[in-house]
């Protein structure tokens, strides 16, 4: 392995490890009847999963040990949320569309006969991979309506952001546009995130969680933002 590859890899294990902080939010939504959101969460494990394939396919060591870990920590931050969460159904249904997902489109691209189905799966890996790096921005209208970035969390974003950096370098080194691209565009997006958290501040990560939050997006459930994750 070479040093970009070394330094992609601990980057890449520090990103998943730091996801397992929102356990501690989970039991205290548990506590005040709240739901966090689940989203980013979900595109992890599928980003994870498809990625592993991809390094499967592409023969790439690097690639495929690391989104190994990443999609066995993905699945158990999901099983924390189906513990703690007063709405398991609403847990199990989403967890299950995202395996439902990554099995059809591994499917595809084994048991496909064209020539393009490699390249389409490559692509299908850089846009789950966006969606994943830029689902933190869907605050965004509440970030600037509020004028506060408590549910933008720096550590995360800044992990991020040198992340991508070094996979948009290997996969320039690799020759690898599925690789270089959506990292590349993934530092932009987690540079955004670093200049709201630097812009607006985060006020309310040091108030205390209550159970006074805006209603989530039709499950019954109130949702809270991700402020106490340690940072």
């Amino acid at each position: 392995m070479t040093a970009i590859s070394v330094l992609a890899s601990v980057a890449t294990i520090a990103v998943s490890l730091s996801q397992l902080s929102i356990i501690t939010v989970l039991r205290r939504a548990q506590r005040t009847r709240s739901n966090v959101p689940i989203l980013q969460f979900q595109v992890s494990l599928l980003s994870s999963v498809l990625w592993t394939k991809y390094g499967l396919i592409r023969k790439d060591d690097t690639v495929l040990l690391v989104n190994i870990l990443g999609t066995l920590i993905s699945i158990y931050v999901l099983l924390c949320f189906w513990w703690y969460s007063i709405n398991a159904r609403y847990v199990e249904t989403r967890s299950l569309v995202t395996l439902v997902c990554a099995l059809l489109m591994i499917a595809y691209v084994d048991h496909s006969s064209d020539p393009w189905a490699e390249d389409a799966f490559g692509l299908a890996c850089c846009l789950v991979t966006l969606l994943f790096l830029g689902s933190p921005l869907s605050q965004i209208g509440n970030v600037i309506h509020l004028q506060d970035a408590s549910v933008l969390l720096p550590s995360v974003a800044l992990l991020a952001f040198f992340n991508n950096l070094l996979w948009s370098l290997y996969g320039h080194l690799h020759n690898d546009a599925f690789m270089l691209f959506p990292n590349a565009i993934g530092s932009v997006l987690c540079a955004v995130q670093l200049g709201l958290i630097a812009y607006y501040g985060r006020a309310a990560a040091n108030l205390p969680l209550t159970a006074t939050i805006k209603p989530d997006d039709g499950d019954g459930v109130e949702s809270v933002p991700m402020t106490e994750i340690s940072t």
